[in-house]
């Protein structure tokens, strides 16, 4: 189907980003759709057993040595057998698993084939794919869509979020949301504020200035950087940053910053600018404005974690994007936004 990659990226130099060309495309709908259920689930294996060759290990206590069986499903009333579920058993503590067993899609209810075709639905997309698009493209319901795209936008955040940003690197924060509704006489707007300040969202990122870069998401705004930049930063790397008063803690943290006054100009005459952040904060917005339209709060961190990892992996081919999407989830411990949709609920998982 397409080269398995876990651990390592395919570099900006090796593939090309012209999206018209028929290098980034190497992996369709169709070559998922001819696939039987059994041929997708055999595609699961691969990815998640990557280090094993494929073949299974026990996810409790990493035994190497696993069986495959099979176990009969029956129904409660009648007894009769439903399905078959091929499982797993360890050879060494005897617990039964199955190939999304700990993972993001543990408890999964679809067919493998449907989340690997949502999978590559949502990664073709350059600023994202929506749920309610996604309930058209498969038949489902739309809350399972948004849950589908949910686990993996939290898979792709926690990742994106664990690395250390090394050399030179910029970091800034955008806002959105809150935005008022203009008043109808013209002398009303005169005096209106322009956002409300109570529904604004900020977030912020860090980014390296080289090609195919970490990114690394983080909420809130320039004082929330501020406090856990050195969490996600070398103390050795060199950032740099606009002249918001917030960055001036930052000439006390590492042996060199580079500013740029924006109120002057947006690059420096020594060089000095923040226009690769800048990019991420286009690609962010656009993908809110044309895909999902709006954006909760309390997710606002998946999406900027999702954008974050779409900026990273643009100049790869689409078949490599869906195998470190499906790679990741399947290395990513169970997220609390699985069997859940109700509003009470949202402010834990978050």
């Amino acid at each position: 189907m397409c080269h398995i990659r876990y651990e390592s990226n395919v570099s900006e130099e090796e593939s090309k980003h012209n999206p018209t060309s028929s290098v980034p495309v190497d992996l369709s709908i169709f070559d998922i759709a001819e696939m039987s259920e059994e041929d997708c689930e055999r595609a699961f294996e691969k990815v998640r057993f990557a280090k094993n060759d494929g073949e299974p290990h026990c996810v409790h206590c990493k035994c190497m040595v696993a069986y495959r069986i099979d176990r009969a499903v029956k129904d409660t009333k009648t007894g009769e057998v439903i399905r078959h579920r091929k499982l797993f058993k360890c050879a060494e503590c005897l617990k039964q698993f199955s190939v999304t067993s700990g993972t993001a899609w543990h408890g999964r209810k679809l067919p493998f084939k449907k989340i690997m075709m949502a999978t590559l639905l949502w990664t073709n997309g350059a600023f994202g794919h929506a749920g309610r698009r996604l309930r058209r493209d498969l038949k489902v319901n739309h809350k399972t869509g948004w849950h589908i795209i949910q686990r993996l936008r939290y898979s792709l955040t926690t990742y994106t979020e664990s690395e250390l940003i090394e050399g030179e690197f910029e970091t800034d924060t955008t806002v959105h949301g809150g935005k008022i509704r203009k008043a109808n006489r013209a002398e009303d707007r005169k005096r209106q504020p322009r956002r409300d300040e109570s529904k604004v969202i900020k977030i912020s990122a860090l980014r390296e200035r080289r090609p195919g870069g970490r990114i690394v998401p983080i909420l809130g705004d320039e004082s929330a950087v501020v406090k856990v930049i050195l969490q996600h930063a070398d103390p050795d790397a060199h950032p740099f940053v606009d002249e918001h008063f917030s960055w001036s803690d930052l000439f006390g943290m590492f042996p060199k910053v580079s500013q740029v006054k924006h109120a002057e100009n947006y690059v420096s005459p020594d060089g000095v600018s923040t226009n690769l952040i800048e990019s991420l904060w286009a690609r962010y917005k656009n993908m809110i404005r044309g895909t999902y339209r709006w954006v909760s709060p309390q997710y606002a961190h998946f999406y900027n974690g999702e954008c974050a990892w779409r900026e990273r992996h643009c100049r790869q081919s689409n078949g490599t994007q869906f195998v470190n999407a499906l790679a990741i989830s399947l290395h990513h411990p169970p997220t609390p936004m699985r069997g859940y949709y109700q509003r009470t609920n949202r402010k834990a998982a978050s």
